[in-house]
């Protein structure tokens, strides 16, 4: 089984001394960085599967060591501040986050939430599929292609730039065109634990998807509210073709 690699960015050393530990006594491998360049580095060299960064880093903040991850990597990044307005959680989703944690913290709860992020079935990378199985992972609505198995969306020909996340919730909704979802069952779906529910998490997702695929974000066509329950993903027959 390979070993999965977690990279912490945190100026604070008893913290990252702390969250190493709890990590490598959970399995994971574990690589440090103090300042965000160094974080950049790290992501080159060591390609961890998830990155846990500070907000408040000497140089460059975390909100702007997210960007710059995101124009390498997709791999999930999990925020862990000691900012707590629902404003910097908000800022940091945007810029491509995919969780968000506030200190102190339980060093138990954020080992579970790395987990949840790195168990959806659908990232092994060691798993082996076959060309008809990664033809059946493809949807297609109109000019938007989504490939469940390389991870790419494009429209009109032309990729489109997700963060983990945000892919994981248009495949999901995707795949299940006409269904509609509550946002607690969205949480639970694609975080993978209930008790980490944050209907917040949800809102910004799809507002964040819905300026990246939707022609007319005001107006979505793809990623529908239903009015006190949830989203569904439109079905339209004139767009939709499930490829087999």
């Amino acid at each position: 089984m390979t070993i999965q690699t977690i990279m912490i960015v945190e100026d604070d050393a008893e913290i990252r001394n702390v969250t190493r530990l709890y990590l490598e006594k959970n399995g994971f491998r574990v690589v440090c960085a103090d300042n965000g360049d160094d974080a950049l580095k790290l992501m080159k060299a060591d390609k961890p599967d998830l990155a846990i960064l500070d907000v408040l880093l000497p140089g460059k903040t975390g909100f702007v060591v997210c960007q710059e991850l995101r124009e390498i990597s997709s791999v999930p990044v999990l925020f862990l501040s000691c900012l707590k307005e629902e404003s910097d959680k908000i800022a940091a989703l945007n810029l491509g986050g995919d969780d968000y944690m506030t200190k102190p913290f339980s060093p138990n709860e954020l080992v579970a939430r790395v987990r949840a992020h790195l168990r959806r079935p659908y990232l092994n990378k060691e798993k082996e599929v076959q060309s008809e199985e990664a033809q059946a992972a493809r949807l297609v609505f109109g000019s938007m292609h989504i490939d469940g198995w390389s991870r790419v969306v494009r429209i009109d020909g032309q990729p489109v730039p997700l963060s983990r996340k945000e892919f994981d919730l248009l495949y999901f909704l995707g795949s299940n065109p006409g269904r509609t979802f509550t946002h607690e069952q969205l949480f639970r779906q694609i975080w993978g634990q209930e008790s980490f529910n944050d209907t917040r998490t949800i809102i910004v997702h799809v507002s964040n998807l819905r300026k990246k695929i939707e022609p007319d974000p005001s107006c979505p066509k793809y990623i529908i509210n239903v009015h006190g329950v949830g989203y569904k993903f439109m079905q339209r027959s004139e767009a939709y073709d499930h490829t087999h």
